[in-house]
């Protein structure tokens, strides 16, 4: 976040030297954030944006063993050794069994695989890099299961109108930036969602895929705009409870959160 630092950092010095307040209702305006609060999230960033430029420096392909499934994982494609929300997710993640599901942003397919596993009738798992559609269509073949289905897709844009689901999940990219922030690489939408844009997005649309008594699950973490994610589901008429809370660590710490959304 040293675009949004740096900018702070001039209306300071302007304001210094015209004895005027720097941006007036700038603060206020990103969130309601305050100046520690968001010396944070931009060391967070830096920190996040440390772990996903490593995770990307070393051999590929390798392969991680998780609840009984073989995950290979691939270059170019959002590493499941690297940030570990998924496994908070996975282990508090509500039963599946006889559900269709959707899961939005599957990367190497780790989450998608280990639903099907645990009994879902159906498992769509999309994401818009090809990389990662590649990555967990292999890992689909590798494991033998026959009820996934991976497709390439900017969350619902290959979802066919007809299609129902009881659960759509999405880990989702939960740190803040700026409204007008352009990612700098397809893996940076893993981590960062400018102005909760693909949020607003994700949650507007997703009700229409959802059979009558289906549900929304939200993976997020505590260095995210919750506060903000709540206001978006309070908006398109959601009803929210959190239902896991775990702490972990990615270079700083972090806890982890899963939240359950149903349409009002």
């Amino acid at each position: 976040m040293v675009e949004l630092a740096d900018t702070l950092a001039l209306g300071a010095s302007a304001a210094r030297r015209e004895g005027s307040s720097p941006f007036p209702g700038t603060i206020q305006k990103i969130n309601k954030l305050r100046i520690s609060e968001m010396r944070s999230i931009i060391d967070q960033n830096t920190a996040s944006r440390k772990v996903l430029s490593d995770s990307q420096k070393v051999h590929f392909p390798y392969l991680i063993i998780t609840a009984g499934l073989g995950i290979v994982v691939r270059k170019n494609v959002f590493s499941p050794s690297h940030f570990n929300g998924w496994k908070i997710f996975n282990k508090n993640f509500p039963s599946v069994r006889n559900k269709n599901v959707l899961e939005i942003g599957t990367g190497t397919g780790v989450t998608a695989l280990f639903l099907a596993k645990k009994g879902a009738k159906k498992v769509v798992a999309v994401d818009i890099n090809p990389h990662a559609v590649r990555n967990a269509k292999e890992n689909v073949k590798l494991n033998q299961l026959k009820n996934v289905e991976v497709r390439r897709s900017d969350i619902y844009s290959r979802i066919k109108k007809n299609e129902r689901f009881d659960v759509i999940y999405w880990n989702m990219p939960f740190m803040p930036m700026p409204p007008d922030y352009k990612h700098r690489s397809v893996l940076e939408r893993g981590l960062f969602d400018p102005g909760y844009k693909i949020t607003k997005k994700f949650l507007e649309e997703g009700k229409k895929f959802l059979v009558q008594e289906g549900k929304i699950l939200l993976g997020t973490g505590d260095f995210g705009d919750i506060p903000c994610l709540k206001k978006i589901a309070k908006k398109f008429h959601y009803r929210v409870k959190r239902i896991a809370k775990e702490k972990s660590v990615e270079i700083n710490p972090v806890t982890f959160e899963l939240y359950e959304l149903k349409p009002q």
